[in-house]
């Protein structure tokens, strides 16, 4: 067997023990290159998404209700072939626990199918049960027959169900086994277990500044804005109770947090950092206008200031992924770095 260099990936007869120009010790297996590996990883990411195990999750899924369905189907047909009515069957305990029974088989099948080749299938199995038993007690009318703990503990069972048929799926296609290849030992400090990349890089203040006062007006103003909009629409737009205000008034303003937080974030490559901080400054302008109102409410106030918070971050990371960066020029911008 030949021998590879790890360093200039040379190859050389196995009678050679050290490479004369590197020095070092060859090796039988030279190392993947970092860059053919996450090559190979997007490749497969964004070409084969069934791959991943949420793609597998879906798969199965749609596998186990569409078996339970076509089950139900086939036995509805032949009650049909006889004769028989089947109008009350359903809603009956013997059609109940062929309802079940058809999902623990479907179940069995689409957790096998997810969980193969999979480390943890039992895992994968359960999340397609717990899916499944979702969508069951959703689409299921409640009726009397179980008490209300049995009812909505039927999920469970379908859990259960899933994660058996994840671990046969695991159980008979095993999952491949990782090689772990001999490595040189380098000089190189290890990079930190965690850095929060989206904290760093410029902040463009204008942009937060713009961002802000919009998330801030469109707080304040929300009610002004909602009457405007019920005028202009000349009677098509009519609220009837005042929950339905409070309602319309909040969605105005967690639009305006939004789009004023995609301002900011817009064509960054930081856009979550630029998003903090317009959520930031449109609290600060929230709570000087609240503390001059004589007439404010706490509990609103703290939940406004939570929602443009949380709003900024998700706003600035859409637009920046919206709107991406193309240059890498400033473009004239004064951007100032924290």
């Amino acid at each position: 067997m030949s021998m590879v260099c790890p360093q200039c990936s040379q190859v050389y007869a196995q009678q050679e023990r050290i490479c004369p120009t590197c020095s070092v010790h060859l090796l039988f297996y030279a190392p993947i290159a970092p860059s053919a590996t996450t090559a190979t990883a997007e490749e497969d990411a964004s070409g084969h998404w069934q791959h991943s195990s949420w793609g597998r999750v879906v798969v199965g899924l749609i596998l186990a209700q569409g078996l339970a369905l076509g089950l139900k189907q086939l036995l509805t047909a032949g009650f049909l072939a006889r004769g028989d009515a089947t109008s009350g069957l359903w809603g009956t305990v013997t059609g109940l626990a062929l309802l079940h029974s058809f999902h623990a088989l479907g179940l069995l099948v689409g957790g096998a199918v997810a969980g193969a080749g999979q480390e943890r299938g039992t895992f994968v199995g359960c999340l397609v049960g717990l899916g499944n038993g979702m969508i069951f007690l959703t689409l299921q009318p409640f009726n009397q027959l179980l008490p209300d703990l049995y009812h909505f503990g039927q999920p469970l069972l379908h859990v259960v169900f899933g994660g058996i048929g994840g671990w046969i799926g695991s159980s008979i296609w095993m999952p491949t086994p990782r090689l772990v290849l001999p490595q040189t030992k380098s000089n190189l400090p290890a990079p930190p277990l965690f850095e929060a990349r989206w904290l760093h890089g410029p902040i463009a203040w204008w942009r937060v500044i713009g961002g802000a006062t919009l998330m801030a007006c469109g707080a304040v103003w929300s009610n002004l804005i909602m009457k405007w909009m019920i005028e202009t629409s000349q009677g098509a737009l009519n609220v009837q109770t005042h929950f339905q205000a409070r309602l319309i008034s909040w969605e105005i303003a967690g639009l305006t947090m939004i789009a004023g937080a995609c301002l900011a974030g817009a064509t960054t490559w930081n856009g979550a950092k630029q998003g903090l901080c317009v959520g930031v400054g449109g609290a600060v302008l929230y709570l000087g206008y609240q503390l001059a109102n004589p007439v404010v409410q706490l509990e609103a106030a703290v939940f406004a200031v939570m929602c443009m918070v949380g709003l900024g971050i998700a706003g600035g990371w859409f637009g920046g992924h919206l709107f991406p960066p193309v240059g890498h020029g400033r473009r004239g911008r004064r951007i100032i770095d924290l």
